[in-house]
């Protein structure tokens, strides 16, 4: 093996020995796959391995076949497609109890989601932390609070939930907000607390007036270097945002779009925009992915590379999670989807069939078929 490839293959925390890299046996190994990192340095590889929940290394099978020990899960993928796991970056919650939910996380993991990014736009956060507590789902899920007028005239959900971690895969960190022209002075309130407070800050702008009021309020307020590393989002804005995107990317501003036909994508990307994509809870992720790279979107489909990107890193990003998900590189999270078609080589009717084989959230198997 070269010098090249065994350093791609060290681990962090690997003690070197007599100036040789000698990595720990993985729990598993995939290999033989076509696996698409995410990382623009490798953007492909064919094997990696795991251990705990990290990625500990990617290369050929050639270079991650040895480094398996006596009880290393070993996986021959045969040259089936690999994803990082898909971040939904904006699902409407469905309002349903601890069953509803247990029975959504199925569903979501048998198509390869790993992460979603729930608004809370029907009940109060806590109902919405409570009963994804209770249904016990294997996903990462991050919640926004959304904070609006309560029936007895007093603003509900506008502090934080306590606690913001109720468990190790539920983080309830988050502000949402759907706001229109008339509401100049709530979108100016909801940046300042934005820019007080460490939850993310996402606004809907329900047209083009409150969008423009919207980049306006984070200009202003504070300092673009905060604003960088908070990144607040805009959600699913129109065809206005394309004449605003080097605005956006200067601040740092993150667009997360859902299917609709008039939306711009490839557009924001050309601009230097952090681009995420979500279902709104209404589409498989598939079909958004069969969305975002529709030959009758013209100039602004995406190539199906940058449309899984913006649904794994682009999405991870939006949450200020993207140094431990949305790529398979070493020390990020073992998050990752088998499939059973190859979206980058799939005519679009296969892509709208395309399911997971073998979901693995953390470096656990959460759904498998034989």
């Amino acid at each position: 093996m070269s010098r090249a490839g065994w350093a791609r293959l060290c681990v962090l925390g690997i003690v070197a020995i007599g100036g040789a890299c000698a990595p720990p046996a993985p729990d598993a190994v995939l290999l033989n796959g076509r696996v698409f990192t995410g990382d623009p340095a490798q953007p492909w590889a064919e094997a990696l391995a795991i251990r705990g929940d990290r990625v500990i290394a990617v290369g050929t099978t050639a270079e991650v076949a040895p480094l398996a020990g006596p009880s290393s899960l070993q996986r021959d993928l045969g040259g089936r497609a690999v994803i990082p796991g898909l971040n939904d970056a904006h699902v409407n919650d469905i309002g349903g109890d601890a069953a509803a939910l247990a029975g959504l996380a199925r569903i979501a993991v048998a198509d390869g989601i790993t992460s979603m990014q729930w608004f809370a736009d029907r009940r109060p956060v806590a109902a919405v932390a409570q009963a994804l507590l209770a249904a016990g789902t294997p996903l990462r899920i991050r919640v926004f609070r959304m904070p609006r007028a309560g029936v007895d005239g007093e603003t509900i959900d506008s502090r934080p939930h306590l606690p913001p971690q109720p468990s190790f895969l539920l983080d309830v960190r988050g502000m949402g907000f759907v706001l229109g022209a008339s509401d100049e002075a709530r979108i100016r309130q909801a940046v300042g607390w934005g820019y007080g407070t460490e939850d993310l800050l996402a606004i809907e702008p329900q047209d083009d007036h409150a969008l423009a009021v919207y980049l306006d309020a984070v200009a202003t307020t504070g300092t673009t270097e905060v604003w960088k590393k908070k990144r607040p989002r805009v959600e699913h804005p129109g065809t206005a945002v394309t004449a605003l995107a080097p605005r956006l990317a200067a601040n740092g501003m993150v667009v997360v779009q859902r299917p609709d036909g008039t939306v711009p994508l490839a557009s924001l990307v050309q601009a230097g925009v952090t681009l995420a994509l979500g279902s709104g809870g209404g589409a498989r992720p598939f079909d958004v992915l069969a969305w975002a790279t529709a030959s009758e979107r013209g100039a602004e489909a995406l190539t199906m590379e940058q449309a899984v990107t913006a649904f794994t890193r682009g999405s991870a990003m939006a949450q200020l999670a993207d140094r431990d998900k949305g790529h398979l590189v070493v020390g990020a999270l073992a998050d990752l989807a088998v499939l059973s078609v190859d979206p980058f080589s799939a005519p679009r009717e296969d892509l709208r069939r395309t399911r997971s084989i073998l979901t693995i959230i953390g470096g656990r198997v959460v759904h498998d078929v034989p």
